[in-house]
């Protein structure tokens, strides 16, 4: 098993609402990997598999996602 916490947050969007991303859990090759999330709602702290996890990319970095890529 591997934890990683993040030193720079990542903005997600998960099932339960918008939050910021803080570690992710590696456990190894049988398992997606675990995302810890503090919701933006409620604050509350919430585990999530990775394929349950949009990341939003920071457009002050110039990061910006292209909608119609996806439509292809």
């Amino acid at each position: 098993m591997f934890i990683h916490e993040l030193k720079n947050p990542i903005d997600v969007q998960t099932p339960l609402g918008y939050g910021k991303a803080i570690a992710w859990i590696d456990y190894g090759t049988q398992v997606n990997t675990v995302w810890k999330v503090i919701l933006y709602d409620n604050c509350m702290v919430r585990n999530f598999y990775d394929d349950d996890i949009l990341v939003h990319p920071n457009k002050m970095d110039g990061g910006e996602i292209d909608l119609n890529y996806f439509k292809k």
